[in-house]
């Protein structure tokens, strides 16, 4: 929508107009329909107009476990389309963290500070694009982005400085549920320079929209019982406009009591009538869209809905033409109340089926795992082992992401599926690991079961080593000291690599706490007399040099142990 076609939005301009010349932060807040997105249009009118590089995204309940997935959608295509030189320009330094991610190239890392480097990498990628063009960042319904990508949107925006970077979003007003997302959204609230929060149309401004539909003629009775109707939501307005168009009688001849009659459901009927009456697979092709979401392919709108490609296009510049979809290539809805009016409409085998076949669409095209297992948790669990394999692929896409909890939460819906018996141990180690990189207990209790469901010795002392550095990274040092006990007794044939790895964790955890400190001096007198190589050596090392840092050594001399290990080490020695 054009600036000056919006009404009452003076000073909500005036907030995108100082973004625009002087960078930083803004945040427009308000409940749906009222009119964020036209605000972000505008701005992004205006942005282009200045010169300014825009890049957006828009959140969406469907992808909201899609680790990244807004971050995707701000850069993804950006980098793709980039040629050679410039792709490696906006990769330079730091940001080259997030090629992995971004461009499917696999990197070696280790495992502990991966969520950090793209945090940074994708800050550093900001500055880059900004040094080449002044950007702005347009980010619309946060309030259902991923939570990594909030995370990173939160580590962003202290960091702008100057007027290179502006940063725009959108959201309904925080809710409790919503906060609890590591804070990141009331972070952006904290952190923006302006916040605005639209109101409500008045009655003029409404009569001023509804003459300018219908005509200068339109009577001040019909204005008022349109602003009864709509209650001033700019969204029910033009909804409630396009509903008397598309009416046998004019809306000029309506009675103002059947408007006010009309009531919250006027947007459903409106979309689902206006579809159905436009072909048979109609319908069938909208409800592939909602399902897919903004942004899907058409091809694969087309497979889903079970239509010619010929026919898909016709349908999608019908439904454009139906004021459904904004655009058609690629599609995306006018506004989500319209998606969610769609997606309504079908029940819930149908829709079981659809995502079921978008997931199985998006695998086979070679989509980022997460692409498909975002449609995959919203299936009924069945005991498919493809749906668990699945959820796996995107759970260690998330972990080299950097986004342990988005992928404990795809484990933990494996889990639910449940995997087959044979896999279930190594499934919850998965998402114990995944669980521990979230700083949560539930790893404890995942790596717990999965040492109540083997007996081979060997393999639950691999697990119970896991469970004690789960515990000790929950500074439960006496639960990780008494498990580690029990697995050195239960080994039985002795394994000097596996049991010095038991023992050098012992020493660590033991010596964190006084009720357990007893224990360490015959195990590190028993550590110390094998012969070591690999993970040993290290676990021997860190066990040495703490000890001898708590008896009131002098740091180089406990340093050396560790030192000469290092030396030894491979490249990427994660402890």
């Amino acid at each position: 929508m054009s600036v000056e076609k919006l009404l009452e939005r003076e000073r909500e301009l005036m907030a995108v107009d100082g973004l625009l010349e002087r960078g930083g932060v803004v945040v427009v807040e308000g409940r749906a329909g009222i009119g964020k997105t036209a605000l972000l249009e505008a701005a992004c009118e205006c942005a282009s107009g200045r010169g300014r590089e825009v890049v957006r995204a828009r959140g969406s309940e469907l992808e909201a476990g899609f680790a990244f997935g807004v971050v995707r959608q701000l850069f993804e295509r950006r980098l793709a389309t980039a040629d050679e030189s410039e792709q490696a320009a906006l990769l330079a330094g730091s940001a080259g963290a997030v090629r992995s991610l971004l461009l499917g190239e696999l990197q070696e890392s280790s495992a502990f500070d991966t969520s950090f480097a793209v945090m940074h990498g994708l800050y550093w990628l900001t500055v880059n694009l900004a040094d080449c063009r002044r950007l702005l960042i347009i980010v619309d319904d946060a309030h259902w982005a991923d939570e990594p990508s909030l995370r990173w949107l939160a580590h962003l925006a202290p960091r702008l400085e100057g007027a290179a970077v502006a940063l725009l979003v959108a959201l309904r007003p925080v809710q409790p549920a919503l906060a609890s997302m590591g804070g990141s959204l009331q972070v952006l609230l904290d952190e923006a320079q302006t916040v605005v929060r639209p109101g409500l149309l008045s009655e003029g401004a409404v009569g001023v929209i509804v003459r300018r539909v219908l005509g200068a003629g339109a009577s001040g009775e019909l204005c008022a019982a349109v602003w009864t109707a709509s209650g001033g939501n700019p969204l029910y307005l033009i909804e409630l406009l396009r509903t008397a168009r598309s009416g046998e009688r004019p809306l000029s001849e309506l009675d103002p009591a059947e408007l006010v009659a009309a009531g919250g459901e006027r947007v459903s009927r409106r979309v689902l009538a206006g579809v159905r009456s436009l072909h048979p697979g109609a319908l069938a092709f909208a409800q592939a869209v909602a399902v897919l979401g903004d942004g899907c392919e058409l091809r694969h709108a087309a497979a889903l809905a079970g239509v010619e490609a010929s026919e898909a296009i016709a349908l999608g510049a019908a439904l454009v033409r139906l004021e459904v979809l904004a655009a058609d290539d690629p599609p995306r809805f006018i506004h989500p109340t319209v998606r969610e009016a769609v997606e309504a409409s079908l029940a819930s085998d149908a829709r079981d089926a659809l995502h079921r076949g978008a997931a199985g669409l998006l695998h086979a095209d070679g989509a980022p795992p997460g692409r498909a297992a975002a449609h995959l948790i919203a299936v009924m669990p069945v005991g498919d082992g493809w749906v668990v394999e699945r959820l796996r692929e995107a759970a260690r896409a998330a972990m080299r992401g950097g986004a342990p909890a988005a992928a404990a939460a795809l484990l933990g819906r494996a889990l639910s599926e449940p995997p087959a018996h044979g896999q279930r141990v190594a499934v919850l180690r998965e998402a114990a690991r995944a669980e521990a990189g979230a700083g949560r207990e539930a790893a404890c209790v995942h790596l717990e079961e999965a040492l109540g469901l083997v007996a081979n010795p060997r393999e639950r002392a691999e697990i119970a080593l896991e469970v004690a550095e789960a515990y000790a990274g929950l500074f439960r040092w006496v639960e990780a000291v008494d498990v580690l006990e029990r697995a050195l007794e239960q080994l039985g044939k002795p394994d000097d690599e596996l049991a010095a790895r038991l023992e050098g964790e012992l020493v660590v955890c033991g010596l964190h706490d006084a009720r357990r400190a007893s224990r360490v001096a015959p195990v590190l007198a028993r550590l110390s007399a094998r012969s070591l190589s690999g993970g040993a050596v290290e676990a021997e090392a860190v066990a040495r040099g703490m000890s001898m840092v708590l008896a009131g050594r002098s740091a180089d001399e406990a340093a050396r142990p560790l030192e000469e290990a290092l030396s030894r080490a491979a490249p990427r020695a994660e402890n």
